[in-house]
């Protein structure tokens, strides 16, 4: 018979059990509802900076992040550890993953190229991303966050490329993914014009084939003196006399010829007048290019150096490279006594100068072609053609993410000390547990 201390007791135990079992319980429960995480990483890597928390506060509508990534890989369990960082500041942003094998018609048209690419929706827009960390994704959240709209503007009426059309040298898909980042685009009839819009973000001139009346030359000119952004696509003897004005106010000259690039054949191409760029230099235009850019039939640029302008030499083609001025046929080689130079020879330049309390820019390439729709699929050439629009239209500037690496990422020991951890870990630690345990053992044997 059980005395009334014993159920006093058992009591106790019980009430202590339900109590547990509630807690656990209602921690599951709250875990649900509401979400605290501790980062205490070395500079707090693995959270999101307060620029990128408050740019997620200006979402107003669900913003879709699809991940190409094969099911059951190491690299989804990763990237979904990274999205959920966005997912706890941010209830609108929904993150999915899709197979590309499963997918093959939707990778060629939303234009996958790596496993693990992302892809950004927002509000009828959207934007594509390889590259995976803070700073890249914030970015693109407030690219397609831009409500004010950027115009690029096209001179036409001279035989231009177009961004508006499907031809094989115009700029069509350029223009269609462009209009997916937010950017417009509106041709520009310069006879009928006395002055160029002052909404114009990038202007562009893009390989005329007649020349310009002397008023539409003026009206260019003076578009760039006043500090208007250009992009100017030139080809091999391109330069006619009525924009020699634009050439001399930014003092830049063509080499006669053609570009030709013996590299190419290395590489399966058989068009020596395929000119390729493998490396770029730190430029806020070129930074995040890392794939081979083609450039077909491409013009070389010189320039003077100038006390207002900064220019940068942006490409540059391989050292096997020269401007060739005769027929490209047969056996060629260089004929220095032409004025054909060896390489590395300027393909593009970048030009910019404070002017007016704000920064001027201006890209002139040598080539129009590797932003055709012929070959704006080959290489890097698209995320070039982005990346100098978004140079020129200064999206580059939208947001800055700090970098916050880690204090101690390496562990770099001596020989010695790694054998002295090895053989501590690996034997002695190991060795004392197993002769404590048999000291216990032995001395409740003995009892």
């Amino acid at each position: 018979m059980q005395t009334r201390p014993d159920i006093k007791q058992r009591m106790h135990s019980i009430l202590f059990y339900l109590l547990l079992a509630a807690a656990v319980l209602m921690t599951g429960w709250l875990s649900q509802r509401h979400l605290l995480v501790w980062d205490w990483s070395d500079n707090a890597r693995n959270s999101l900076s307060e620029t990128s928390m408050a740019l997620l506060e200006r979402l107003d509508s669900p913003l879709k992040i699809t991940c190409f990534a094969p099911e059951n890989s190491q690299l989804r369990l990763q990237i979904s550890e990274f999205i959920s960082r966005y997912q706890r500041h941010s209830a609108g942003i929904r993150f999915e993953f899709l197979d590309p094998a499963q997918h093959p018609a939707l990778i060629r048209e939303l234009g996958i190229r790596v496993s693990g690419e992302l892809r950004l929706e927002y509000a009828g827009r959207s934007e594509n991303l390889s590259q995976i960390d803070e700073q890249s994704i914030s970015n693109a959240i407030q690219r397609l966050l831009l409500q004010s709209e950027r115009w690029i503007l096209s001179i036409e009426g001279h035989g231009e490329r177009r961004f508006d059309r499907q031809a094989n040298h115009d700029l069509g898909q350029l223009g269609s993914e462009l209009k997916k980042k937010g950017f417009r685009m509106q041709p520009v009839d310069l006879s009928a014009q006395q002055r160029i819009a002052d909404n114009a973000d990038v202007l562009v001139l893009a390989g005329p084939q007649t020349g310009f009346l002397p008023g539409e030359t003026k009206l260019i000119v003076e578009y760039v003196k006043q500090g208007g952004n250009l992009l100017w696509l030139l080809e091999p003897n391109d330069l006619s006399d009525t924009l020699q004005p634009l050439a001399d106010l930014l003092r830049l000259t063509l080499l006669p010829g053609t570009i030709v690039d013996a590299s190419g054949a290395g590489l399966g191409l058989d068009d020596p007048a395929l000119a390729l760029v493998a490396s770029y230099p730190d430029h806020p235009a070129t930074r995040q290019m890392e794939s081979l850019t083609l450039y077909p039939h491409a013009a070389a640029l010189e320039y003077l150096p100038a006390d207002d302008w900064q220019i940068t030499p942006l490409l540059q083609t391989q050292p096997l490279s020269w401007n060739e001025s005769g027929p490209i046929s047969g056996e060629i080689e260089r004929n220095p006594a032409a004025g054909e130079k060896p390489g590395p020879l300027n393909i593009g330049l970048a030009f910019s100068r404070k002017l007016q309390g704000r920064e001027q820019r201006i890209v002139v390439i040598g080539d129009g072609d590797f932003l055709s729709n012929t070959y704006l699929g080959n290489g890097g050439n698209l995320n070039l053609g982005l990346s100098l629009i978004r140079w020129l239209s200064r999206d580059d500037s939208l947001i800055d993410i700090p970098a916050r690496p880690a204090g101690d990422a390496q562990l770099n020991l001596s020989p010695v000390s790694g054998m002295l951890i090895a053989l501590t870990f690996l034997v002695l630690l190991p060795l004392s547990l197993a002769l404590a345990s048999l000291s216990v053992w032995w001395r409740r044997r003995k009892l």
